[in-house]
């Protein structure tokens, strides 16, 4: 393994937000909410920022505006934190020559789930995440376990931990948190388990996640950090008081399903002045009254608003 790539390997770790994209009210990139909503997440104590998940509606944007946010966030981050984008897509060209464009500009690693909208089996998943990691052999991968509905199997990460030398991560999102418990035997402890599902990501670090992605760090990146930073500490009465005290219970009203969540954080961005607008692309689902209603009486109990 090259240097290089063991030491970025090395320097992902922690609390890492999956961003919103800031969209003007037209629909278009936002440069100067995005350029703000790095430097809160930032100056809040982020470990490192993911760009483009599927909460920065990855699947919704144009080839252009994927490439013009990961360079103003990049930008911006200014290698205060490692950033990473997600170059997910049906298309393995297409996620490739993202990941190169991402690397080109400074990216610290690169983020994957399987082919979507074709059911793939194991052969295809697997052709499409090594296509992707062979485009960038000096980038860590992080790979998606459980995106767009895709659970990738213990027996299939193994050949991908065996035969990708810059896989360093697979982020689990299905609810079955145990599994993260099980990735490391799995894999000879060649694949590091990173939580990666808001409303578990407390429960997988308990599981011995050795990191997370987390939505709501949008909205409270010091309380995820803090949490995340107490499990390691083994300081589970902490851990827990922050957990139950304000991000269970805001994302009991934000982060009720998969359809609104990401109109709910822009939304909380908003009304907290992080960001201009809370518009997302056409596809996506508005919140409605009563969700809105709750969400802002969440956010006045527990100091947000």
């Amino acid at each position: 393994m090259g240097d290089l790539l063991q030491e970025r390997k090395n320097k992902l770790f922690g609390n890492h937000v999956l961003t919103v994209t800031p969209l003007t009210p037209e629909g278009e990139i936002d440069e100067e909410s995005t350029r703000n909503l790095v430097d809160y997440v930032i100056d809040r104590g982020v470990h490192g920022i993911l760009a483009m998940g599927s909460t920065g509606e990855v699947f919704a944007l144009t080839e252009d505006e994927k490439k013009r946010f990961l360079e103003i966030v990049i930008d911006q981050a200014k290698g205060r934190v490692p950033v990473g984008v997600g170059v997910n897509n049906s298309s393995s060209d297409s996620s490739a020559n993202l990941a190169r464009y991402a690397e080109s500009k400074g990216a610290d690693y690169i983020f994957t789930c399987g082919p979507y909208y074709h059911p793939h089996r194991e052969e295809g998943i697997y052709r499409h995440v090594k296509y992707i990691a062979d485009a960038v052999k000096d980038l860590p991968i992080m790979v998606y376990d459980g995106g767009a509905g895709i659970e990738i199997p213990l027996p299939l990460l193994k050949r991908m931990a065996d035969n990708i030398p810059n896989l360093f991560c697979a982020k689990l999102f299905i609810t079955y948190p145990s599994k993260i418990s099980k990735y490391g035997e799995a894999t000879g402890g060649k694949l590091q388990a990173w939580a990666g599902h808001d409303q578990m990501n407390y429960f997988m670090l308990l599981y011995g996640a050795k990191g997370m992605t987390s939505a709501a760090s949008n909205v409270l990146p010091k309380e995820q950090t803090e949490m995340f930073n107490y499990i390691q500490e083994g300081k589970l009465d902490d851990a827990r008081k922050i957990y139950l005290e304000k991000l269970a219970t805001f994302n009991s009203f934000a982060f009720p399903n998969v359809l609104t969540y990401i109109q709910a954080y822009k939304t909380a961005l908003y009304w907290m002045g992080v960001i201009k607008s809370d518009t997302c692309k056409v596809v996506m689902e508005p919140i409605d009254d009563i969700q809105k209603r709750e969400l802002k009486e969440t956010m006045k109990r527990i100091g947000l608003l």
